[in-house]
């Protein structure tokens, strides 16, 4: 996986004391961030710490303390094992990066984050509220009312001929639809901004063509600007029926005109003025559909510190939202990427799952058992990260993505009959939601004929 171990702990500790030694204000923790903190560095990632002080500055010579947030950044090179190593220092103040945790993340499109992180020293007073095995930052909420105006951005540039205007606009709204279609969409959860690129792109219930227009919108992918306005025309018109159903969430953050508007017709009709297309196939309602006789939305929404699901950059399935019922063929229940030579080995129960055996690795140690779909199974192979199907949840999960104890894949064999897995791993801490390392820790009497054993 092009993984490479991280510095020895003795680096970290140094750079811990150093940190405290150099810092302008008292400070009350030093964290580790980025793909160290995950497990996921590489020879070339860099060291990203966040040095947390006080709220309160020095006194300066010419007047009083100043207590408004404060962020400072530096960068280092240091020696590491014989190279060279890029450490980016991050200096936040403590009360205001507590208070960021209760905000979306800027990079995240619109998805809650749940990102490990690792306290390398804290004062013992502030250790209970910045000890977090991960850092989770919540759902954006959905911005539909800024997707609508960001397309009239894309239209009113095109109009005027502002061909990089079109480009920069339909980037802005590509950012945006994500926050809107995970109202249609199971809860996902992103641990880097790579994770919520691949997520983004990822989700299953979304317009026809929709991984292609984002990445024309955003730019990865080369295109005209009449492509541009088209994609980003189809992102828009195929969004609104995906979410028609969750209107009382669209009115909670963008007023209830909005949503009435999404109910009743007049949505429909204001998107195509603004893409000269044809207006609504359906007949409109006749007057508002008050917002208490909705169906409510059958997707929750995400919650922080519930449950994870890491995505991978493969193609999406797209299609309507589908009832979590099980399926009544021996076929997934579920959309999946998993490959279907795999999947056509598979021997499912009647609601589409294989039982997984997980052990330790390297000493064949049997941690626990759990359930995956095809779909969980994909992950699991090409997320290096053990994924799993929740079957009173009905949601994929990581193991250990809340508690930090993740499970590292190293192999996965599947048994003769193609009804079960064996999925070794590189278990951190406990496997079991109890706090012992295995979920085999209860011993049953044994007899056999001639009495007790």
């Amino acid at each position: 996986m092009g993984h490479a171990a991280s510095p020895e702990s003795g680096f970290f500790d140094d750079w811990a004391a150093r940190l405290r030694q150099a810092a302008e204000r008292p400070v009350v923790g030093i964290l580790l961030r980025g793909s160290h903190a995950r497990r996921a560095a590489t020879a070339h990632s860099d060291v990203d710490l966040d040095v947390l002080v006080t709220d309160a500055p020095p006194p300066r010579p010419a007047g009083p303390p100043i207590n408004a947030p404060y962020a400072a950044r530096r960068a280092y090179l240091a020696e590491n094992g014989g190279r060279l190593t890029h450490v980016s220092v991050a200096v936040r103040d403590v009360r205001s990066w507590l208070e960021r945790l209760a905000q979306p993340a800027e990079w995240a499109f619109g998805l809650p984050v749940t990102a490990p992180i690792r306290l390398l020293w804290a004062d013992e007073r502030w250790r209970a509220r910045i000890d977090l095995p991960v850092l989770c930052q919540p759902a954006d909420e959905p911005r539909l009312e800024e997707l609508i105006a960001t397309l009239g951005k894309v239209a009113g540039a095109r109009a005027r001929g502002d061909h990089l205007g079109v480009r920069l606009a339909a980037a802005d709204l590509a950012r945006l639809c994500p926050s809107v279609l995970r109202l249609a969409n199971p809860s996902v959860r992103v641990v880097s901004r790579r994770a919520a690129f691949a997520a983004a792109l990822d989700l299953p219930v979304a317009p026809p063509g929709y991984r292609d227009d984002m990445l024309l919108c955003l730019g990865v992918r080369p295109g005209s600007v009449g492509q541009l306005w088209a994609a980003a025309g189809r992102l828009v018109t195929g969004t609104v029926p995906l979410v028609r159903p969750y209107a009382e969430e669209i009115a909670a953050g963008a007023g209830a005109d909005l949503a009435e508007a999404l109910s009743d017709g007049r949505l429909d009709r204001y998107l195509a003025q603004l893409t000269g297309g044809p207006g609504p196939a359906r007949a409109c309602v006749p007057g508002p559909t008050p917002l208490a006789r909705r169906e409510p939305s059958p997707v929750p929404a995400p919650r922080a510190g519930e449950w994870v699901t890491v995505p991978v950059p493969d193609a999406p399935v797209t299609g309507a939202n589908a009832r979590k019922t099980p399926a009544a063929t021996p076929g997934p229940a579920r959309p999946s990427r998993l490959d279907p030579a795999v999947a056509a080995r598979l021997r499912r129960t009647p609601d589409g799952l294989v039982a997984a055996v997980v052990r330790q690795h390297d000493t064949g140690e049997v941690l626990m058992v759990a359930w995956m779909d095809d779909e969980a199974l994909h992950r699991t192979l090409t997320s290096g990260l053990a994924t799993y199907w929740s079957r009173s949840r009905q949601e994929y999960w990581v193991k250990g993505a809340t508690s930090g104890h993740l499970q590292h894949v190293r192999s996965v064999a599947l048994d003769c009959d193609g009804d079960a897995l064996l999925v070794s791993v590189d278990q951190v801490g406990a496997a079991c939601h109890t706090g012992e390392r295995t979920c085999f820790f209860t011993e049953l009497p044994v007899t056999t004929s001639g009495g007790p054993a």
